[in-house]
């Protein structure tokens, strides 16, 4: 018995064509490979900008300190310079970010070809914008996030053909878990909450990093701020966790119509001004659009509950799809 097919991608498709159109190369050829690249034009602004202003920063932390002040502002607001320096310098000599060979159906990233274990499988995830590794016992995690820095045209093309792939993969081998399905009840009420262990986790490191900061502080008093980097990295996970815990913001879904409820009041969408609700299985998100095409960000999917995003987002695509 031959063995089965290796688990890193969907075997080569039989019969026909998939039903999208492949961009040519400049030889009018179609491509065997899907390249995403970064986007130059952020990526050398940042590198123009940030490394002429790292050593700014710290000649001002320099000269503070020699005329006798004591102040760590402009390291706080300079600081991350130079980890943006070598972050967006580093994006722009490696030039691609994901590529995808269709031939051999093979995923290489920043690190070359992705690596896995026997059992597993790697999918994209049209409720979180992004590919997975999903182990054999089920756990997942993020192997390339759809974000500014990836060229936008590229990335909907390698999901277009790689959600194609993985369609057939599943039918095919019917080895993978069906998507979450939709209540069996038309205009059943659908409540989507916030991942709310994640955010309280968040809120307890910025907590450890409050009392780490304060114990610092009472030990060297003299040498230590308790202003400094530290502290900001307190408040930002203090308010990053505590806000969503606070405000607890519901999405509902009901017979076609979108509402975020915070606070006991509801505010629905699409709001004044847009006509639409679209999904985007490209960034795993909720989009109200204008009649000119502009969108704006409703909900994330990667902030909420998962189980019942899967859910809201299955029927939604569903309902969007009858009309």
């Amino acid at each position: 018995m031959n063995p089965p097919p290796a688990p890193e991608t969907p075997p080569a498709p039989q019969g026909d064509a998939p039903p999208f159109r492949m961009r040519l190369d400049s030889l009018g050829a179609e491509r065997t490979v899907i390249t995403v690249p970064f986007r130059r034009g952020p990526l050398l602004w940042m590198v123009v900008l940030s490394w002429p202003l790292t050593p700014v920063a710290f000649a001002a932390a320099i000269y503070l300190r020699v005329i006798g002040i004591e102040s760590q502002l402009p390291m706080i607001v300079l600081g991350p310079l130079p980890m943006v320096a070598v972050f967006s310098t580093v994006l722009l000599v490696l030039k691609v970010g994901l590529s995808y060979d269709l031939r051999q159906r093979q995923l290489s990233g920043l690190n070359g070809p992705i690596k896995w274990r026997f059992g597993d499988r790697i999918e994209y995830s049209i409720y979180r914008g992004r590919l997975e590794l999903i182990r054999a016992n089920g756990k997942r995690r993020g192997l390339t996030q759809n974000s500014w820095a990836l060229d936008q045209d590229s990335w909907t093309e390698f999901v277009n053909v790689y959600l194609s792939h993985q369609n057939e993969w599943k039918r095919a081998d019917d080895n993978a878990a069906a998507p979450a399905a939709p209540p069996n009840r038309a205009g059943s009420l659908i409540e989507v909450g916030i991942r709310w262990r994640f955010f309280t986790w968040i809120l307890v490191a910025g907590l450890v990093y409050a009392g780490l900061n304060y114990l610092f502080w009472l030990d060297t008093t003299e040498n230590y701020s308790p202003y400094g980097p530290m502290a900001i990295i307190a408040v930002g996970c203090f308010l990053f966790g505590t806000v969503p815990l606070v405000l607890r913001p519901v999405l509902t879904y009901e017979d076609g119509r979108v509402s975020v409820k915070t606070f006991g009041r509801a505010r629905e969408f699409p709001s004044k001004g847009y006509e639409r609700l679209e999904y985007s299985v490209y960034w795993g998100c909720l989009f109200e659009v204008r009649a000119d095409g502009k969108r704006r960000r409703v909900v994330r999917g990667w902030a909420r509950d998962q189980e019942s995003w899967k859910v809201f987002v299955d029927r939604f695509m569903e309902d969007r799809s009858s009309e």
